[in-house]
């Protein structure tokens, strides 16, 4: 079989957004904390922390620790129905779960964000024998056209027994018994109320749960020159992005250009001793990011500026999460790029967010009308 000649495909589009923000910026829908929330499951965070040889343990208690989540394996989507369940933890805190185990191009795949939104992507025969309503997904990168997109919107009034629409949605999930392996999390509003009633919830009911704790990594440069930005330009933003992510994966950063290596420090900077770069695996709710923020901005505040003159956060979403970014459906085979690089200083935030194309995207190749 011939390879294809890849050259004559369009290339996916991508999307990058910056933008600074103080720290008690909460009035628009474009805030620090928007942007957090709007991104409900994460797999992957990624620190930069200068003149630090070891990990503090204010940071490690705050990723490690309270970094908790849940495992729940062949978990029926009839059990997230369950009025008792409803009640006791969709309504009354943050439920964050996603399939973990399932790729969207090929499986069928599910997600439940805090707003009590069940996202479901469906093969074409799953979604004809579940017979609720749904879509064609704006994503498909194959022929015949056959993902489909159902969401259920547990929160509303009319979502409980005797109501047709809870009762058509129980006896779909009766007939068509999907079941996930969930990765979740639930901070509940009650703070007396301990995270794990969920855990326990499950387990009484007879289903394998495991807590899961994040994995870290981390290594040390022993030097880097550091881009200032108090005084950076107009393109500097960019640059800074960049230096980011060569240290996150450990490139080489040159002081000239060449012809072999064109990624550069950024000027102006200043050298730094010892930047821990850590990288934390795990299920991260955005509830979860939003007390590691704080209590990085505590540590850094507690740092003199000539040796920490910022920090950053860069956080990955989940691959094949059903949606990605609110509740847009995630552009999963085409570019899946869903992530953020929050660069925090004492005064501000500065926020990276990069994310797929949001026009459909279709397989075909470009016509070459000179042959």
């Amino acid at each position: 079989m011939l390879n294809p000649e890849v050259v004559n495909f369009p290339a996916p589009e991508s999307r990058v957004s910056y933008s600074q923000h103080t720290w008690n910026d909460m009035s628009s829908d474009d805030s620090w904390h928007q942007v957090i929330d709007d991104h409900p499951f994460n797999t992957k965070v990624s620190l930069l922390l200068p003149d630090t040889p070891t990990l503090p343990q204010i940071i490690h208690d705050a990723v490690a620790d309270d970094g908790e989540f849940y495992l729940v394996r062949n978990l029926p989507l009839l059990e997230l129905c369950s009025p008792t369940f409803l009640q006791a933890f969709v309504k009354t805190g943050c439920l964050n779960a996603v399939s973990c185990d399932t790729r969207l191009d090929v499986d069928n795949t599910a997600a439940l964000t805090s707003d009590g939104l069940l996202h479901l992507i469906l093969n074409k025969f799953t979604y004809q024998e579940l017979r609720l309503n749904g879509s064609l997904s704006s994503h498909i990168l194959r022929k015949p056209l056959e993902k489909y997109v159902v969401e259920v919107n547990m929160q509303k009034q009319c979502f409980k027994p005797g109501k047709a629409y809870y009762e058509r949605v129980i006896t779909a999930f009766t007939e068509v018994q999907l079941r996930f392996n969930f990765w979740l999390t639930w901070i509940p509003d009650n703070a007396e109320i301990c995270p794990s009633s969920v855990a326990k919830y499950f387990h009484d009911l007879g289903y394998s749960i495991e807590e899961q704790h994040p994995c870290l990594n981390w290594n040390i440069v022993r030097e880097a020159a550091m881009p200032l930005l108090c005084t950076a330009s107009e393109e500097d933003p960019q640059d800074v992005l960049e230096w980011i992510g060569c240290q996150t994966l450990g490139v080489k950063m040159e002081a000239e250009g060449t012809t072999v290596c064109e990624v550069v420090t950024p000027e102006p900077n200043v050298l730094v001793n010892n930047l821990y770069v850590l990288q934390c695996i795990g299920f991260f709710s955005p509830a979860h990011l939003q007390i590691l923020l704080q209590q990085i901005r505590l540590w850094l505040n507690q740092r003199k500026e000539s040796a920490v003159p910022w920090v950053s956060m860069t956080v990955y979403g989940h691959p094949d999460s059903p949606v990605t970014w609110g509740n847009t459906e995630h552009v999963y085979c085409a570019n899946g790029d869903n992530l953020y690089t929050l660069i925090i200083l004492r005064d501000q935030l500065q926020v990276y967010r990069i994310s797929g194309s949001r026009k459909p995207q279709r397989l075909y190749v470009k016509s070459n009308k000179n042959k």
